[in-house]
């Protein structure tokens, strides 16, 4: 039965009113849900095609029409057919003009409104039926639609064809001829909503139904058979009933785009998928045995049959499927998935994905090649598969993706340079490595200049199941853009701009002029800053603004513009290929600043020459000019870099963005600096005993450790026999002076940076999308053996040994490496009889020092050989040792009573040792060793020497990082050596834990101290709801 055009306006016009309104606004869903119930008497009618009324509420999903019809060319075709005089199109043709904020549609609605079209008694009302056989009819002409809609073209020429369109605005008000010019255009803005509630409304099949067979009419076509036959009663029922067709296109997953590291494993379960995400085109690949030689069919991206404009790559196809061959694995059918790349044979790999446009063809035209090369013979299509939806008449939309995966290996025979598999690993999300592991995988891929990561779970493709997880059966799509700031390029001049219409209609901005902004960069840069000459600018892209930005630009900026006729201040270069062949319509005389981000480098159609790709605005510079800008041969440099061969897999590139991918997560950054410190060389000022002073490149507060270092330890301090001359603390205090002067000086300028460019990219203007480790701090691994490999060995200290008995002579005095980090800083007022910390005048050739070259304390770079000793000559104060006080949760801390024994490739980070266990003011200890005398355990201290007469048991934990599996292993077999017994000999089985732990209670107590809360079960170690309890690693 005939639905109403009228009907649809008005659903369509309350989505509209609703955006308008200030108050008592409504969601889209519960309008679209009510106007549904109204019409659901008509809708559920058994004689009612769903195809026209979904193609008219979902105009963009008819990817396969194509109408050749834009703004200019339709108020021409309304102007036409409503009869209008030259006044009155003047007046149709005021959705040109700058500032006027109206588009096509709402000058149509105003000249009927002035003049309604004649109402007749017998006319009959406008259907959707009408005008989608209408808009079916126009699109059968054009050869940019797809084949089966040109198979069913009339006959009718073009002029017929626009009069008859013309003839409908005849026949509606006003308000209804607004809403079929939006339909024409394929926009509906302002108004837009989620095509999930159009299915969901209309009958709750639909979304189950469109997923599997991605066609509005064909999606019709079943749902009014399930209707009529009444076979299919649930969901359950429906995930049986439904299964892929060949030539009818598969819906894709739903994407999600993952944010960071944490982000996507917040969103991931058990094994994943990482698979590299491949710079092509995207082909869902059909395969008909029963049509012979033309048994493929390729869908594109957006729906559309793109067979014949990919037909280079049908043989690439048959050769991987064996297709006519005895051998070929298909018996009838089957539906894959893939991507299309060009690959070079002279070259031996992919190439950039503008060299696509030389080998596919557009409905038979090459769009964009005027200034490409030519296609040269050892350049060829190339496809690269990734998952199996059918073989045989069998779904596999049900099986998981690693059944699927496994089908699709014994499917595909590869052939290099032709076709292949993508290359993937396995992630398990569950298991406490896997965010080292995708870190690592997704730093390779950037290194070796990858488009990105896709994370796919071990899911159905589709999962109808009402009951599912979140995120279930959704792929996780990662790149470096989609990180942090890891996309920024650097500032672009603003040279013009155009309005749209459409655009400004999106955007409440009074009076907007502008929407669409033209950004390039300075060819004469150095003429211009010398000379003074004329600027040329190339323009490079076309940029949009949200709504924010846009009301900035035009309150804050507001430069001052000429029109493009009347410009001579600067000059511009406008390639054809820049948007599409339009010119800015005003060109701005003292051009302003953006600062862009961008996905890639890419070489537009009919530009030749590399610009960003898909470029978004991040900042509005009102404090800079065009002359601080990247010039175009800049801008041509960085394109180039970014995209030249890539670097060894070893490479410090590689190295440089694990760490900044950690520095990236949320509350990372601090295991960051305590994995990846820079390490700084501090040299004093001239002396007799001058001691080179190493110290991490980041100003943390100080630590308790009550421990002597362990015998394996660099440098072991003693008590010399007599105090030492009054001279040393006077050079200590210059010494301490001048690198309290560095440190502030290392701190401040850590700031800056942290400040300007927190990503892994060079000081100054950003220049280049990857990390350059030439340009930025080199990254020290640990110097423990356990730890990893180390280029040369640590010689022993031969002449310095350790007295044993100064622990019974003075329970005072125990010695430490004081650096100036440290809190424990020598007190210079001390009595200088108790002692003094001595560092040996000679030291091993693999621990030597350089000479200061001035008396000014200067930072260097340690390279990775050279260890980290902080050798001090001062006399020694009596450290104070046990437990302080907590700073968070003074006299309540859940760490009070326990005891800390740290792995040796956690026992040099500062983070931990004076930041985490510091702030809590508890002890820890580096040998297992000290564990075997329980007087250790129970002895306490206090500040001025004087031992508790209740010494208490502590609890013992073992604190390891779990990235490090080697030092694990070999601190465990440590522990399992001293052979820790009870006192009841059995054998004392000690929890282990993750560091990152600390982390975890120090948030958890910084919110209790603020709430003024006392520490809840969260705490508690052994409580089933602890936050212990996801950082346990097991029993040592």
């Amino acid at each position: 039965m005939p639905f109403r055009f009228s009907y649809v306006c008005d659903l369509l016009q309350r989505l509209e009113d609703n955006q308008r309104a200030w108050s008592g606004v409504r969601t889209n869903a519960d309008i679209i849900r009510e106007w549904f119930g109204t019409h659901r008497g008509l809708i559920a009618r058994e004689d009612q095609d769903a195809t026209p009324l979904l193609s008219t509420l979902l105009p963009e999903k008819r990817s396969d029409r194509v109408y050749c019809i834009k703004e200019r060319r339709l108020q021409t075709i309304v102007g036409r057919g409503l009869g209008l005089g030259r006044s009155r199109i003047q007046q149709l043709a005021r959705w040109t003009e700058p500032g006027s904020g109206v588009d096509l549609a709402e000058c149509v609605e105003s000249i009927l409104r002035e003049t309604p079209n004649p109402v007749s008694v017998t006319q009959r009302d406008v259907t959707v039926e009408d005008i989608d056989e209408l808009l079916h009819d126009i699109a059968s002409g054009c050869r940019f639609s797809s084949p089966e809609v040109r198979g069913t073209y009339s006959g009718l020429r073009l002029t017929e064809r626009e009069a008859d369109l013309g003839d409908v605005y005849k026949r509606l008000s006003a308000r209804d001829a607004k809403w079929l010019t939006r339909l024409v255009l394929k926009n509906f803005a302002p108004v837009v909503f989620d095509p999930q509630l159009i299915y969901r409304n209309y009958h709750p099949f639909l979304p189950a139904i469109i997923k599997v067979q991605d066609d509005l009419a064909v999606a019709g076509r079943i749902l009014a058979n399930v209707q009529r036959n009444r076979t299919v009663t649930g969901k359950a029922d429906l995930a049986e009933f439904l299964k892929p067709a060949l030539g009818v296109k598969i819906g894709r997953q739903p994407w999600i785009k993952g944010r960071s590291i944490k982000h996507c494993l917040d969103m991931s379960h058990g094994r994943m998928s990482c698979e590299e995400k491949m710079d092509g085109e995207y082909c869902q690949i059909h395969i008909d045995l029963s049509k012979g030689r033309n048994c493929i069919q390729i869908f594109s991206k957006s729906g559309k049959d793109s067979t014949m404009d990919r037909i280079a790559l049908h043989g690439s196809i048959r050769e991987s499927l064996q297709l006519g061959k005895p051998s070929c694995p298909i018996k009838k059918g089957c539906i894959l998935e893939g991507e299309l790349l060009v690959y070079s044979d002279k070259d031996a790999k992919i190439l950039d994905f503008h060299k696509i446009r030389k080998h596919v063809s557009r409905s038979g035209s090459f769009l964009g090649t005027d200034q490409d090369s030519q296609r040269h013979p050892w350049e060829h299509l190339m496809i690269v598969y990734y998952d199996l939806f059918m073989i045989d008449d069998k779904s596999l939309l049900s099986v998981r993706q690693s059944e699927r995966f496994k089908r699709l290996k014994k499917l595909i025979t590869c052939f290099p340079g032709r076709s292949a598999l993508v290359k993937r690993e396995i992630i398990d999300c569950d298991r406490r490595a896997a965010a080292s592991d995708l870190r690592r995988a997704f730093a390779k891929c950037i290194v070796a200049r990858g488009e990105g990561l896709v994370l796919k779970p071990d899911d159905p493709y589709f999962d109808f199941d009402s009951r599912r997880r979140p995120y279930s059966c959704c792929a996780i799509k990662l790149k470096k853009e989609y990180v942090g700031n890891f996309g920024d390029i650097g500032d672009f001049a603003v040279v013009g701009a155009r309005y749209e219409a459409a655009k400004a209609r999106t955007c409440p901005i009074p009076h907007l002029k502008w929407t669409h902004f033209y950004v390039g960069c300075l060819e004469n840069k150095e003429e211009v800053v010398r000379f003074q000459r004329k600027p040329r600018f190339v323009v490079t892209n076309v940029v949009e603004l949200n709504q924010t930005q846009l009301q900035m630009f035009v309150t804050h900026v507001n430069p001052q513009s000429v029109s493009w006729e009347e410009n001579t201040a600067i000059s511009l270069r406008v390639e054809p290929g820049v948007d599409n062949g339009k010119r800015p319509s005003i060109v701005f005389v003292e051009p302003p600043v953006f600062d862009i981000r961008c996905f890639s480098f890419d070489k537009e159609g009919n530009t030749g020459f590399w610009s960003p790709r898909f470029p978004m605005v991040n900042k509005i510079h009102c404090d800079r000019t065009y002359h601080d800008a990247l010039s175009f041969a800049e801008l041509q440099e960085i394109a180039a870099k970014e995209k030249e061969q890539p670097p060894p897999e070893d490479s410090q590139e590689l190295l440089g963005w694990i760490a900044a991918l950690e520095n990236a997560d949320p509350r990372s950054a601090a295991a960051d600096m305590a994995s990846q410190s820079t390490v700084l060389s501090t040299e004093a000022p001239n002396s007799s005993s001058q001691a080179s002073i190493a110290t991490t490149g980041t100003e943390r507060p100080r630590s308790r450790d009550t421990r002597q270092s362990p015998p394996s330890s660099p440098v072991t301090a003693r008590r010399p026999p007599t105090p030492p001359r009054p001279s040393t603390a006077h050079r200590l205090e210059n010494t301490t002076t001048d690198m309290s002067v560095a440190r502030q000086r290392r701190s401040s300028e850590g700031r800056k940076r942290t400040a300007e460019d927190p990503t892994p990219f060079s000081p100054g203007r950003r220049k280049s999308l990857r990390c350059s480790l030439e340009q930025t701090s080199s990254i020290i691994p640990a110097t423990h053996p356990d730890c990893g490999p180390s280029s040369g060995q640590r010689a022993p200290l031969s002449d310095v040994k350790d007295s044993s008995s100064r622990r019974n002579n003075d329970h005072n005095f125990r010695p430490r490496l004081a650096g100036v980090n440290s809190m424990y800083q020598p007190n210079l007022d001390h009595d200088e009889s108790r002692g003094a910390i001595i560092i040996p005048a000679s030291l091993p050739s693999s621990m030597s020092f350089q000479e200061p070259s001035s008396s000014r304390a200067t930072p260097r770079l340690l390279s990775a050989t050279q260890s980290v000793i902080i050798p001090v000559t001062a006399p020694s104060p009596s450290l104070p040792t046990g437990s302080g006080s907590c700073r968070f949760l003074p006299g309540q801390c859940t760490l009070s009573n326990i005891s800390f024994l740290l792995s040796p490739c956690i026992a040099g980070f500062l983070w931990v040792t004076e930041d985490l266990l510091g702030s809590h003011g508890v002890d820890f200890i580096r040998d297992p060793v000290e564990w075997k005398n329980d007087a250790a355990l129970t002895q306490a201290t206090d500040t001025t020497g004087v031992m508790s007469k209740r010494p208490r048991r502590k609890k013992k934990v073992v604190l390891v990082d779990t990235r490090r599996r080697e030092a694990t292993t070999n601190f465990l077999n440590r522990i399992r050596e001293v052979g820790l017994k009870r006192r009841n000999g059995e054998p004392n089985w000690v929890p282990m834990f993750d560091w990152r732990v600390l982390e975890d209670l120090r948030e958890e107590e910084t919110k209790c101290g603020k709430r003024g809360e006392k520490p809840g079960s969260r705490l508690t170690m052994n409580h089933q709801g602890s936050i212990w309890r996801k950082r346990w690693v097991g029993l040592a």
